[in-house]
């Protein structure tokens, strides 16, 4: 969600995370992976339950959530759910664009517009390798190199890529106007396409 938390912002949303951490570990999550939201402490899966959201069947019975995502009116407004999406595993996530799309809906806008960033094949393949090259890649040490998630997140990196290509079918095929095509870039050098798209609702 650090892609999107300024497109999310910008439709008048608070971006707000909750983890089944300590207070401490989730610190020192937003300092490694630099994320602009705080994500408050859900130990005890109290507010995943709450919401539906728990994971029952959780292998190793550990208090998890599903990967989910929930719009809640303010206070003022009676904190209405809005709109939700609860996945039914953490492989299970919806594209940024949808995600900016239903949010759109839910909040009554009448001209919707997404952007979908397709990243380049260099791009991709430089992601993947920076997941094995301490100390700056995405694991810190050596050690951690060796451990089972990297090869998780070599496979979830692809997949977000495949993503972004079947969003940029979905929407042409359920008739939103691609309005402009351009490079994305990171400081100079450009990583991918963006492709912007817009549609009008009744």
């Amino acid at each position: 969600m650090r892609q999107s938390y300024w497109e999310i912002r910008a439709l008048g949303v608070d971006l707000v995370a909750a983890a089944n951490n300590t207070p401490e570990e989730n610190r020192t999550l937003r300092e490694r992976y630099d994320l602009p939201f705080s994500i408050l402490s859900d130990i005890d899966a109290e507010v995943a339950r709450a919401y539906h959201a728990f994971h029952e069947n959780e292998p190793m019975g550990r208090n998890l959530a599903l990967v989910s995502m929930f719009l809640i009116s303010r206070a003022e407004d009676g904190g209405k759910v809005l709109w939700e999406y609860v996945g039914p595993s953490s492989r299970y996530r919806l594209a940024p664009s949808r995600i900016l799309e239903e949010l759109q809906r839910a909040l009554g806008r009448t001209r919707l517009h997404v952007d979908v960033v397709v990243p380049s094949t260099w791009q991709l393949e430089r992601t993947i390798a920076g997941f094995q090259d301490p100390p700056m890649g995405f694991y810190r040490t050596p050690q951690e190199v060796g451990e089972r998630y990297v090869l998780t997140y070599r496979d979830y990196t692809r997949e977000l890529a495949m993503q972004a290509h079947a969003e940029v079918h979905r929407l042409t095929e359920e008739g939103w106007r691609l309005a402009a095509v351009s490079p994305e870039y990171e400081g100079a050098v450009v990583i991918g396409q963006r492709y912007s798209f817009d549609r009008s609702v009744e």
